[in-house]
């Protein structure tokens, strides 16, 4: 009896540090921060994924405030999927930059925004008062929310801020409220100078 139990605790000991190395090799061990903070200004949304492979960031969230649906991308490629003015989010999804995504919703558009017939709402997200789990064709994790329920993220996130549709400024101080590091901000300025 004495054998099996120390066969049994050998057995959970091993299963515990297989799972822990698992979970390193899967989780932040494939996680690529960048070496410096910056903020960039671009032109075209596709110029963003230029700067996140600069940087060689990998495996990130992504705090995005934007339009919904954003950058609809394409489902229709021909052979590899290529980076275009759609899709930067799917592409970048594609390369493995990006593997959570929460998707900001202006807090007065909140409403407006679950009626809309694009919006397809799984579950809403236990401790967020206006917090969603949205379907993605891709499969990443996408959290719509607003800037009163955005919760606290503990690492380092890249940020993307469509500037026709947010005042960067008022996003960037948004997220140092909630005590949320960015080490990559891409402000997309469109036809605003």
């Amino acid at each position: 009896m004495y054998r099996h139990k120390i066969a049994w605790s050998l057995a959970a000991t091993a299963l515990l540090i297989t799972t822990i190395v698992v979970g390193h090799d899967h989780g932040t061990g494939h996680r690529r921060f960048a070496q410096a903070r910056e903020t960039v200004s671009v032109d075209a949304p596709e110029k963003a994924y230029a700067v996140w492979q600069r940087t060689g960031v990998k495996g990130r969230t992504l705090v995005l405030f934007d339009r919904y649906p954003h950058m609809h991308g394409r489902f229709n490629y021909q052979g590899e999927p290529q980076l275009e003015h759609s899709n930067l989010i799917e592409y970048s999804i594609f390369q493995n930059v990006i593997r959570k995504l929460y998707f900001i919703v202006p807090d007065e558009n909140w409403v407006e925004f679950l009626q809309q017939p694009t919006t397809k709402v799984i579950k809403p997200i236990a401790g967020l008062e206006r917090g969603v789990s949205l379907y993605d064709l891709n499969g990443l994790p996408m959290i719509g929310t607003t800037p009163s329920s955005l919760p606290h993220l503990s690492e380092p996130v890249l940020v993307y801020i469509n500037g026709d549709v947010f005042d960067a400024r008022q996003a960037q101080d948004l997220l140092t409220r909630k005590g949320i590091s960015s080490d990559i901000t891409v402000i997309y300025q469109g036809n605003r100078k």
